[in-house]
Protein backbone atom coordinates (compact mmCIF):
# COMPACT_ATOMS: atom_id res chain seq x y z
CA UNK A 1 0.00 0.00 0.00
CA UNK A 2 2.85 2.42 0.84
CA UNK A 3 4.45 1.71 -2.54
CA UNK A 4 1.16 2.48 -4.29
CA UNK A 5 0.90 5.84 -2.49
CA UNK A 6 4.51 6.67 -3.39
CA UNK A 7 3.87 5.73 -7.02
CA UNK A 8 0.82 7.98 -7.23
CA UNK A 9 2.71 10.81 -5.50
CA UNK A 10 5.59 10.55 -7.98
CA UNK A 11 3.18 10.33 -10.91
CA UNK A 12 1.38 13.44 -9.63
CA UNK A 13 4.62 15.37 -9.31
CA UNK A 14 5.72 14.36 -12.78
CA UNK A 15 2.36 15.38 -14.22
CA UNK A 16 2.44 18.75 -12.42
CA UNK A 17 5.99 19.50 -13.56
CA UNK A 18 5.16 18.53 -17.15
CA UNK A 19 2.10 20.80 -17.20
CA UNK A 20 4.16 23.69 -15.82
CA UNK A 21 6.97 23.11 -18.30
CA UNK A 22 4.57 23.41 -21.24
CA UNK A 23 2.32 26.12 -19.83
CA UNK A 24 1.93 29.26 -21.91
CA UNK A 25 3.33 32.38 -20.28
CA UNK A 26 0.79 35.13 -21.02
CA UNK A 27 3.29 37.88 -20.12
CA UNK A 28 6.30 36.47 -22.00
CA UNK A 29 6.28 39.44 -24.38
CA UNK A 30 5.92 41.95 -21.55
CA UNK A 31 8.98 44.11 -20.99
CA UNK A 32 10.62 43.47 -17.62
CA UNK A 33 11.37 47.07 -16.63
CA UNK A 34 12.74 45.98 -13.26
CA UNK A 35 16.07 45.28 -14.98
CA UNK A 36 17.74 48.33 -16.51
CA UNK A 37 19.59 46.25 -19.13
CA UNK A 38 16.23 45.08 -20.53
CA UNK A 39 15.21 48.69 -21.05
CA UNK A 40 18.46 49.45 -22.90
CA UNK A 41 18.00 46.35 -25.08
CA UNK A 42 14.41 47.41 -25.85
CA UNK A 43 15.66 50.91 -26.74
CA UNK A 44 18.15 49.44 -29.22
CA UNK A 45 15.52 47.09 -30.65
CA UNK A 46 13.08 49.94 -31.19
CA UNK A 47 15.48 52.59 -32.54
CA UNK A 48 17.76 50.35 -34.63
CA UNK A 49 15.77 47.22 -35.45
CA UNK A 50 12.31 48.71 -36.00
CA UNK A 51 10.64 46.75 -33.19
CA UNK A 52 8.02 49.10 -31.74
CA UNK A 53 6.29 46.62 -29.42
CA UNK A 54 7.52 48.18 -26.15
CA UNK A 55 8.17 51.73 -27.28
CA UNK A 56 5.28 53.23 -25.26
CA UNK A 57 6.68 51.69 -22.05
CA UNK A 58 10.27 52.90 -22.38
CA UNK A 59 10.12 56.65 -21.92
CA UNK A 60 9.25 58.82 -18.94
CA UNK A 61 6.57 61.52 -19.10
CA UNK A 62 9.10 64.36 -19.39
CA UNK A 63 11.38 62.57 -21.87
CA UNK A 64 13.48 64.60 -24.32
CA UNK A 65 16.03 63.71 -26.97
CA UNK A 66 18.77 66.27 -27.47
CA UNK A 67 21.20 66.43 -30.38
CA UNK A 68 24.73 67.60 -29.72
CA UNK A 69 25.79 68.73 -33.18
CA UNK A 70 27.01 71.90 -34.81
CA UNK A 71 23.43 72.59 -35.92
CA UNK A 72 20.89 74.15 -33.59
CA UNK A 73 18.41 71.30 -33.67
CA UNK A 74 15.50 71.53 -31.27
CA UNK A 75 15.07 68.70 -28.77
CA UNK A 76 12.38 66.11 -29.45
CA UNK A 77 9.56 65.59 -26.98
CA UNK A 78 8.38 62.17 -25.89
CA UNK A 79 5.46 62.25 -28.31
CA UNK A 80 7.60 63.33 -31.28
CA UNK A 81 10.29 60.76 -30.53
CA UNK A 82 7.80 57.89 -30.19
CA UNK A 83 6.06 58.95 -33.41
CA UNK A 84 9.42 58.97 -35.20
CA UNK A 85 10.20 55.45 -33.95
CA UNK A 86 6.74 54.15 -34.88
CA UNK A 87 7.10 55.66 -38.37
CA UNK A 88 10.24 53.51 -38.77
CA UNK A 89 8.52 50.27 -37.71
CA UNK A 90 10.06 47.27 -39.43
CA UNK A 91 13.07 49.23 -40.71
CA UNK A 92 16.43 47.89 -39.58
CA UNK A 93 19.41 50.23 -39.78
CA UNK A 94 22.65 48.92 -41.21
CA UNK A 95 24.86 49.46 -38.18
CA UNK A 96 26.49 47.64 -35.32
CA UNK A 97 24.98 48.45 -31.93
CA UNK A 98 26.62 48.01 -28.55
CA UNK A 99 26.12 49.47 -25.10
CA UNK A 100 27.69 49.73 -21.71
CA UNK A 101 26.32 50.91 -18.40
CA UNK A 102 28.38 53.90 -17.40
CA UNK A 103 26.70 54.43 -14.03
CA UNK A 104 24.16 52.47 -12.04
CA UNK A 105 23.56 53.73 -8.55
CA UNK A 106 20.30 53.35 -6.70
CA UNK A 107 17.45 54.57 -8.85
CA UNK A 108 19.69 56.28 -11.43
CA UNK A 109 21.46 54.76 -14.40
CA UNK A 110 23.41 56.11 -17.37
CA UNK A 111 24.03 53.95 -20.44
CA UNK A 112 26.19 54.63 -23.47
CA UNK A 113 24.73 53.16 -26.67
CA UNK A 114 27.11 53.19 -29.65
CA UNK A 115 25.79 52.81 -33.19
CA UNK A 116 28.54 52.27 -35.77
CA UNK A 117 27.38 53.10 -39.28
CA UNK A 118 29.58 52.88 -42.39
CA UNK A 119 30.55 56.57 -42.49
CA UNK A 120 29.76 57.87 -39.03
CA UNK A 121 29.17 56.91 -35.43
CA UNK A 122 26.23 57.92 -33.27
CA UNK A 123 26.52 57.70 -29.51
CA UNK A 124 23.35 57.92 -27.45
CA UNK A 125 23.67 58.60 -23.75
CA UNK A 126 20.54 57.29 -22.01
CA UNK A 127 19.60 58.75 -18.65
CA UNK A 128 17.28 56.37 -16.80
CA UNK A 129 15.36 56.71 -13.56
CA UNK A 130 13.64 53.91 -11.66
CA UNK A 131 10.15 54.63 -10.34
CA UNK A 132 7.27 52.46 -9.10
CA UNK A 133 6.72 51.14 -12.66
CA UNK A 134 10.37 50.18 -13.26
CA UNK A 135 13.09 51.87 -15.27
CA UNK A 136 12.18 54.70 -17.65
CA UNK A 137 14.40 56.57 -20.08
CA UNK A 138 14.11 60.26 -19.22
CA UNK A 139 16.65 61.72 -21.63
CA UNK A 140 18.70 60.73 -24.65
CA UNK A 141 21.66 62.86 -25.70
CA UNK A 142 22.84 61.95 -29.21
CA UNK A 143 26.36 62.77 -30.36
CA UNK A 144 27.46 62.24 -33.97
CA UNK A 145 31.04 61.85 -35.15
CA UNK A 146 32.65 61.08 -38.50
CA UNK A 147 34.86 58.06 -38.95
Amino acid sequence: MKNLVKTFAIAGLLFASTVTAFAVDKDKDKLNKAVVENVVDAYINSTVKGDVEHVDDLFGKNFTQKFNTEYNQAPLSRESFIKQIKDQEGITFNCDADYQLVEKEGKYSLAKVTLNFANFKRTDYLTMIQDNNGWKITEVNSVYSEK
